[in-house]
């Protein structure tokens, strides 16, 4: 029931390590979730987690309280090695190797409401944006190129457990919009032009592609090719723009009021 890890030359520890690499996690459709809240809610959604990794101080100590983990085959770290292997600063003594459940763009039927990033670059806005599609009900997200490695630990972290409830599809280039495009789905790009069209003015019930760009440049040239329209969200303060993921959620909100 519980392994017992006390030297990095351990296998697992070199293919926890390995996880570090975009590269690595995608072929080995493996990601990292850390913290007790989110993994106690894998378990309980039966998420497919390939290994739990405790610290010693964690199992001598809190492990005790959690009794869905003691059902666990867990692996047990000597804390040194195990703290010099997590990024988290405050760890909670506790992380699981995840397989990951990423789909393609041709898996995407041609209906329902989806959010596509297009060289969205800071983990913390994706994360952030990967919780408003699970709490505005939106059907997927669609992960152009360029942007940030969905599987990346700070993106992973920052969802809160809100990646393992949404579809994720990765888009392999560019020319994969073609497919979206075949599927009749309205396509809006976001912008900072005033003579978009608002949100208030816009259908966001249904078959909609919301297009989120760069956090400084915006949505791409080649990318807004493929949009039939502009979105604009009108501001009456000195800002110049918005957060990515606060943009992402006042347009997943103003659809999620429109269906109601």
């Amino acid at each position: 029931m519980y392994n017992f890890i006390n030297s990095e030359e351990n296998k697992k520890i070199k293919f926890i390590k390995s996880l570090k690499q975009k590269k690595v996690r995608t072929r080995e459709s493996t990601y990292i979730l850390e913290g007790i809240k989110p993994i106690i809610e894998a378990i309980n959604e039966e998420i497919k987690i390939r290994e739990i990794f405790l610290s010693k101080s964690f199992f001598d100590g809190e492990f005790k309280n959690y009794p869905d983990l003691q059902k666990q085959k867990l692996n047990i770290i000597e804390d040194k090695i195990f703290y010099g292997i997590t990024d988290t600063v405050n760890s909670q003594g506790i992380f699981s190797t995840v397989y990951a459940d990423i789909k393609n763009v041709e898996d995407i039927l041609p209906f329902g409401r989806y959010i596509l990033l297009d060289g969205l670059s800071d983990p913390g806005n994706m994360g952030g944006i990967i919780r408003g599609v699970d709490a505005f009900g939106f059907d997927g997200l669609i992960v152009g190129p360029n942007s940030v490695d969905v599987l990346n630990e700070k993106v992973v972290r920052s969802t809160m457990a809100s990646i393992f409830r949404i579809n994720i599809y990765v888009m392999k280039n560019i020319d994969e919009m073609e497919i979206l495009k075949s599927r009749m789905f309205r396509i809006l790009a976001t912008s900072l032009e005033e003579r978009s069209f608002t949100p208030m003015e816009t259908d966001l019930k249904d078959n909609v592609i919301i297009i989120i760009g760069n956090e400084s440049q915006g949505v791409s040239k080649e990318m807004k090719k493929f949009a039939t329209q502009s979105l604009y969200i009108p501001m009456v303060g000195g800002a110049e723009s918005l957060n990515a993921n606060v943009s992402a959620s006042i347009l997943m909100y103003e659809s999620m009021r429109q269906r109601s």
